[in-house]
C-alpha cells in the first residue's frame, strides 16, 4: 500500500477497521506517520506507523514495534482531503463581521467611535483557544471581516482600511501574547493566569493600541486626542473583558455540567435572578454596580468558571441594553435618554463583572481538587480495608494506629485493642527490638522497604507466624509520617469448628467495643445479645433486657406525628433483607427520657435462606437532628433581626399568592423602606444602624398577627405578608406599623437617633400573573410613598 508523503501540502486521513477497533489519523511533521487507534476493548490501544516506502509497522502500547499482518484493500482506505475551504477560520471571521457590524449600528456615536467593540475580543480569544487555526488564513479573513463591517456601516475606503488594520494589529498582539509568549492550558487556567490574560489582552494591549488609534481619531472623526484614546480603550476593553472569558473558559465538559440535570433548572434560575436583580438595581438604586458584583459573586460559587463568565456576559449586555434604551440608575435621569453608551461608567462595570469570574475559577478548581482528594482517599482506604491480607498503619515508634479486618481476624483483636497495645503489637518486645536497625534505615531513606518473618501472639495466646513487608508513608514535604505493613499469615487455617467459635467471640468483643448500639434477636424476636452501647442508649443492663421481646424494650415514635413507627426488625424478618429508616425517630427509654435515633435491621440467614435472627443497630442521632435544625434556621432567618430572610420570604410569598388566587383568599403585601437610615449609618456607624434595624424588626413583629410573615429583604428593606387578611384589617395593621415606625428612636452613645419609614401596600388582584407582579406593585407603591414626602402609606393602584 502506497502512502502519501508526510510533508505533502495537504491533509489526508486514514481509517482502519480491524480487530482493534476503528481509528482516524492525520500526518505528523515527520517522515513517519503515526495513527493511535481507539480500542474496541479497554487496554488494547494500538499505534500504526507508516513510513514512506516502508512496510506498515504496528506498535502496541508498552511493547516493541512489530510488523503488522498484511491487510487487504477492504481493510484500509485512504482519501485525500485537501483543505481548500478553511471552515474554522471562516466561522471566526463571520463572528467578527457580525459582532463588529451590530456594535457599530447600536453603539456608534456621531462624531465619535463605537462605544462597545467585542469583535477584537472574540477573534483574540478564539485564536488563543484554538491553536490549530492557521495564522495566515485567519489573519486575512479577520482583516477582511473588519473591513467589511466598516464599509457596510458607510465608512469610506481609506478610513475603513486604516481602522481595520489597527484593529487587526490589536488582535494579533492579544493572540500572540498567549500563543507565543505565555502558553496557558486553556480552559483549565488558574486565577493568576486568568488575571494575566485579562490584564494583558483585556487592558494593556487595548490601551497601547489606543495611544496610536487616538491619532487616527483626531484626523477622521475630529475627536480630541485624549477623548479618542479614552473611548477607544474603554470600548475595546469592555468588549474583550465581556466576551473573552466565556470563550477562553469554554469546554464541552463544563458546558454539559451547567446544563446537566438536575443542575439545568438551578443554574437557569440563578442566571435569571442575577439578571432580574441587575435590572432592579439599575432601575431603582443610585449605586448599583457594587451590589451587581455581589450578585455575580454569589452566582459564581454555584456556576463555577464558565457559568460565571456567561453570567457576567449576560449581565454586561443587559446593562448596556438598559443604558441604550434610557434606563439609568437613580440620579442619572438627566443623562442622554437613549441610543448612547457615552456616559456608561466603564471601570465600575468591569469592576462588577470581572472579579466574579476569578471566584468561579477558584470554585471550580476547589471542587475539582476536593473531588480528586476524596476519590484518592476513598481508593486508599478501600484498598486497605478490603485487602485479603492483613494491612497495618503504625506510628514511627511502632504503635499500631490502624488495622484492617483481615489483620484483626488473623490476630483475634479488635481495632481498639490493637491501638491500645505497646509498640510492636502483640509480640515479644525483644523480637520487635531486633528490627530497629531496618526500621531506622527505612525512616532515614536508606531503603525503600524491608521484609521479615515475625510471630505475633494471638489473642487466645497461641503464636501466629507471619511474613511482614514494611514500607513508609511520607508527607507532601517528604518527611516520614507512618509505617505501612502488609502482614500475611503463614499458619494453616484452623478447623471449621474452632474458627466458628473464635469468630463468635471476636464478634461479641467487637460489638461491645463499637459506639453504635447493637441488639441481636432470635427468630422469636427476643433479645439474645445487647452490647454496652445499647445498654447505655436504652438505659437497661444486659440481664434485664435478655430474652425480652424487642417491642417491650424499644419504643420508637415518629417525631412529626407522635405515633409509633413500624418495627424494622419485623420488616427485615418478613422480607429477608436489610431495612433502614429514612429519617431519625424518637426513642422512649424506660426512665422517661427521650432521644433521637437512626436504626437499621439486618436479617441473619442460614444456608437455606431462612431467617434465624435479626441484628438491630441504633445510633444516637440527637446531635445530628439539632445540627440540622440549626442549619435550617440559619438558612431561612436573618441573623441580625431574627426575621425571615429573602429566600424564605420568596417561598412564603409564592405560597400566599397561590392561596389567594386558587382559594380566593384575601392577601396583602407591605413593602417597607426606612427613611434617613443611610444618614444614621453615616453619622453613628453601622453598629447603630444594626441596633435600629433590630428595633424596626421588633416594632413590625409586635403589630402583626401570628399568621403573618415579617421579613428583612436586605439593607433597610422590610416586607410583611398579610395572609388571609381583609381590607379593613390591612388598613389597621398598616396604620399601626406606620405609627410605630414614624418616628422610631434608639438611644446611641447618649444621643437619640430616629428614622422613619415609607410603606407600600399591594393587595392581590386578578390582573396579577405571579407573585413577582405582587411584589413589584408593593415596591412601586413604596417608592411613590417616599416620593410624596416619606413617612406615609401608599396603596398600589391596579
Amino acid at each position: 500500500m502506497r502512502m502519501p508523503n508526510a510533508h505533502a501540502e495537504c491533509a489526508w486521513r486514514v481509517r482502519i477497521a480491524n480487530a482493534h477497533g476503528f481509528c482516524d489519523a492525520a500526518p505528523r511533521p515527520s517522515s513517519a506517520v503515526s495513527i493511535l487507534c481507539s480500542p474496541a476493548r479497554p487496554g488494547t490501544a494500538v499505534e500504526l506507523k507508516f513510513h514512506p516506502g516502508l512496510p506498515l509497522v504496528k506498535v502496541n502500547a508498552g511493547s516493541q514495534p512489530e510488523a503488522a499482518a498484511p491487510m487487504r484493500a477492504s481493510h484500509v482506505s485512504q482519501s485525500l482531503d485537501v483543505r481548500k475551504v478553511p471552515a474554522a477560520e471562516l466561522l471566526v471571521a463571520l463572528a467578527v463581521l457580525l459582532s463588529a457590524y451590530v456594535s457599530i449600528l447600536l453603539t456608534h456615536v456621531s462624531g465619535g467611535i463605537t462605544l462597545f467593540w467585542p469583535a477584537n475580543g472574540i477573534a483574540a480569544a478564539t485564536l488563543m483557544r484554538l491553536p490549530q487555526i492557521r495564522w495566515a488564513s485567519a489573519a486575512v479573513l479577520i482583516w477582511l471581516a473588519l473591513l467589511g463591517a466598516l464599509l457596510l456601516s458607510h465608512h469610506d475606503w481609506p478610513t475603513a482600511l486604516e481602522f481595520a488594520s489597527v484593529n487587526g494589529a490589536e488582535i494579533a498582539l492579544q493572540a500572540a501574547a498567549f500563543r507565543i509568549l505565555w502558553v496557558f492550558p486553556f480552559p483549565e487556567i488558574t486565577i493568576l493566569q486568568a488575571v494575566g490574560v485579562t490584564a494583558v489582552s483585556g487592558v494593556l494591549v487595548p490601551g497601547l493600541v489606543a495611544l496610536g488609534a487616538g491619532l487616527l481619531l483626531e484626523t477622521h472623526p475630529g475627536m480630541a486626542y485624549a477623548d479618542g484614546v479614552r473611548q477607544w480603550w474603554s470600548s475595546h476593553t469592555i468588549g474583550a473583558c465581556l466576551v473573552g472569558p466565556s470563550i477562553v473558559l469554554f469546554s464541552v465538559e463544563r458546558w454539559e455540567r451547567l446544563v446537566r440535570r438536575p443542575y439545568r433548572l438551578q443554574n437557569s434560575l440563578m442566571l435569571f435572578l442575577i439578571l432580574l436583580g441587575s435590572f432592579l438595581l439599575i432601575r431603582y438604586t443610585r449605586f448599583p454596580f457594587v451590589t451587581i458584583g455581589a450578585l455575580l459573586f454569589i452566582g459564581a460559587f454555584r456556576l463555577e468558571a464558565l457559568g460565571a463568565s456567561v453570567a457576567g456576559l449576560a449581565t454586561g449586555l443587559l446593562i448596556m441594553a438598559l443604558w441604550i434604551v434610557g434606563i439609568r440608575p437613580v440620579g442619572l435621569e438627566g443623562s442622554p435618554a437613549t441610543g448612547t453608551l457615552i456616559d456608561l461608567p466603564a471601570l465600575a462595570l468591569l469592576a462588577a463583572l470581572m472579579p466574579p469570574v476569578t471566584v468561579g475559577i477558584g470554585a471550580a478548581a476547589r471542587r475539582t481538587t476536593l473531588r480528586a482528594l476524596r476519590m484518592s482517599e476513598r481508593r486508599f482506604r478501600e484498598s486497605i480495608a478490603h485487602s485479603p491480607i492483613g494491612m497495618l498503619i503504625a506510628d514511627l515508634d511502632g504503635t499500631w494506629t490502624y488495622s484492617n479486618v483481615a489483620l484483626q481476624k488473623m490476630l483475634g483483636y479488635t481495632a481498639e485493642e490493637l491501638r491500645s497495645l505497646p509498640p510492636g503489637g502483640p509480640s515479644i518486645q525483644e523480637e520487635w527490638a531486633s528490627t530497629e536497625a531496618r526500621r531506622q534505615k527505612l525512616i532515614s531513606g536508606e531503603s525503600d522497604f524491608y521484609e521479615v518473618d515475625r510471630r505475633f501472639r494471638h489473642k487466645d495466646g497461641h503464636w501466629v507466624w507471619t511474613h511482614v513487608a514494611v514500607s513508609l508513608l511520607r508527607n507532601e514535604d517528604g518527611s516520614p509520617q507512618h509505617l505501612l505493613a502488609q502482614i500475611e499469615s503463614l499458619e494453616a487455617r484452623l478447623t471449621a469448628e474452632a474458627a466458628l467459635a473464635e469468630e463468635r467471640e471476636r464478634l461479641r468483643v467487637t460489638l461491645n467495643s463499637i459506639s453504635d448500639a447493637v441488639v441481636t434477636l432470635d427468630a422469636g424476636m427476643r433479645i439474645d445479645f445487647i452490647n454496652e452501647s445499647a445498654q447505655r442508649l436504652l438505659g437497661l443492663d444486659a440481664d434485664a433486657a435478655r430474652q425480652r421481646r424487642i417491642d417491650e424494650v424499644i419504643h420508637l415514635t415518629d417525631p412529626n406525628t407522635s405515633k409509633s413507627v413500624v418495627s424494622l426488625a419485623t420488616l427485615a424478618a418478613l422480607h429477608g433483607k436489610v431495612m433502614r429508616r429514612d429519617s431519625p425517630c424518637i426513642l422512649h427509654r424506660p426512665d422517661g427520657m427521650t432521644c433521637y435515633v437512626s436504626d437499621s435491621a439486618s436479617p441473619l440467614l442460614d444456608t437455606s435462606g431462612h431467617v434465624t435472627g435479626i441484628v438491630l443497630a441504633l445510633r444516637d442521632a440527637t446531635a445530628d437532628v439539632e445540627r440540622t435544625r440549626e442549619l435550617r434556621h440559619r438558612a431561612t432567618y436573618d441573623p441580625l433581626t431574627g426575621l425571615v430572610n429573602r429566600a424564605e420570604f420568596q417561598q412564603r410569598l409564592r405560597d400566599a399568592f397561590r392561596k389567594a388566587r386558587h382559594l380566593d383568599r384575601p392577601g396583602a403585601l407591605l413593602a417597607i423602606d426606612l427613611d434617613r437610615f443611610k444618614a444614621l449609618n453615616d453619622e453613628a456607624g453601622h453598629a447603630a444602624g444594626d441596633a435600629m434595624l433590630r428595633q424596626v424588626a421588633e416594632a413590625c413583629r409586635i403589630h402583626v398577627r401570628s399568621s403573618d410573615t415579617v421579613a428583612r429583604l436586605g439593607g433597610d428593606e422590610f416586607a410583611i405578608i398579610l395572609d388571609n387578611c381583609s381590607g379593613k384589617s390591612v388598613d389597621a395593621i398598616s396604620e399601626k406599623i406606620l405609627r410605630a415606625l414614624n418616628p422610631i428612636e434608639i438611644e446611641w452613645e447618649g444621643t437619640r437617633r430616629r428614622v422613619g419609614a415609607s410603606i407600600g401596600v399591594s393587595v392581590v388582584t386578578g390582573e396579577m400573573v405571579s407573585e413577582s407582579d405582587w411584589m413589584e406593585a408593593a415596591d412601586k407603591a413604596c417608592y411613590q410613598a417616599k416620593a410624596q414626602g416619606r413617612g406615609r402609606i401608599q396603596v398600589a393602584r391596579v
